[in-house]
Formats: structure tokens, sequence, C-alpha cells
């Protein structure tokens, strides 16, 4: 683990997900925000259980609140990223993860273990619709992480392939190249569906940025 001020060779962020049962009750709309990104896991760890608290919430706006740890001996159900779920009746599931990715370009964390200036993720949806037509059940993942907005929009346009998987492996692979009749927001680079009818989306966002999966 790194000390304050100097770099590590991992990266951990906070990712924030919920999934608003009270736009779509099947739970296919959910939103992603990159809360923050640490090179020191303890650091990560402690800012993730402020999360909502720094959103503006209160405790007594959550049906269920659980904290990861909080409680010796309690069987944890929400996975190992998960350091907290919570269900808000009037808004729908929220949970703060901690993703842990290889810190590639070396940021340096602060003397809070947290790297502060301009980060842009390359995030990556998958939407099972061969599993759930709904499209509720989905994963988004940060593929990479980087400083400047053009090299992040480059990159996410070759996440999905590598020496064995090309454009031509999917059933649609379509990039956004500043075309008009993009239908998706500037910000997603990728729209592919694979053979069995699951659906990618590749986009980048500037950590801190809410942004919908």
């Amino acid at each position: 683990m790194a000390a304050n001020g100097e770099t590590n060779e991992a990266l951990f962020h906070i990712k924030r997900t919920l999934i608003n049962l009270k736009e779509d009750p099947a739970g296919a709309a959910q939103e992603v925000d990159i809360k923050g990104t640490y090179t020191d896991l303890a650091a990560a760890k402690a800012a993730a259980t402020k999360t909502l608290f720094e959103e503006g919430y209160e405790r007594e706006f959550f049906s269920i609140y659980d904290v990861k740890g909080k409680h010796e001996g309690d069987v944890w159900k929400h996975g190992d990223e998960c350091q907290v779920y919570a269900v808000a009746p009037e808004s729908g599931i929220f949970k703060v993860e901690i993703e842990t990715a290889e810190n590639k370009l070396g940021f340096v964390g602060d003397a809070d273990g947290k790297v502060n200036q301009d980060l842009y993720h390359v995030l990556q949806t998958t939407i099972h619709y061969n599993l759930d037509r709904s499209g509720a059940r989905r994963d988004a993942t940060i593929e990479d992480t980087l400083d400047t907005v053009e090299q992040a929009r480059q990159r996410a346009l070759t996440v999905l392939l590598d020496e064995d998987i090309t454009k031509e492996s999917f059933e649609r692979y379509d990039e956004n190249r500043g075309q008009e009749d993009w239908p998706f927001d500037e910000d997603t680079m990728v729209h592919a569906v694979g053979a069995g009818g699951e659906n990618y989306l590749v986009k980048v966002i500037r950590g801190g940025a809410t942004v919908k999966k």
C-alpha cells in the first residue's frame, strides 16, 4: 500500500450505481457515477461509506442501509466489491463499490490518498439480454483511466477488440465518429451486439460525472 502522497501499483475507484426502480420497475434504468479514485485502499473504503451522505442523503431516507464489515460475523450478500448497499423507497437501490485497477500511468494520491486531477474513465457496460430481456442484468466495468479525454476516446474505440476479436466478431458494431445520426449520447463511443444478443456500450466519463449505463 502506498504512503500518502506517493504512487501505488493499483487504483481504487469508488463506483456508485443507482438502480432507478421508479423510472423502470424491472431495474433496467441504471446510473453509474465514479465518485473518486484513490491510491490507498483504506482511504477508498472510508470514503465509500460516506458517499451517499455526501450526495445529500440522510440515513432516514433509506429503508435498508448495509455497510460491509460493520457488524463482525455478519454474512455479506452483496458482492466482494460492494461496500454499501442501500434501498430508498423514493429512488431505488444504491450500491457503492470499490473497483480495483492497475495504475498504468502512475497517478499519485494526495495526503488523503485521493487522486486530485482530471481523470477520464473508459466504462464498458454489458447488457445481458440473452439472460434477461428486460435489460436489468448488466455489468459496468472501468476498463481504463487516462488523463485526457482524447486519449480516453481513442482507447474506448479499442476496448472490445484484440488479436482474436475483431469488429466482424459481433453481429453489429457501431462507432461514434461524430456522425449526426449517432443514436447514443456523445460520450458513448461504441455500441456492439454479440452473437448471443448481449449488448455492449463503451463510453468515456469524467470522474465525478453521473452517466446512465
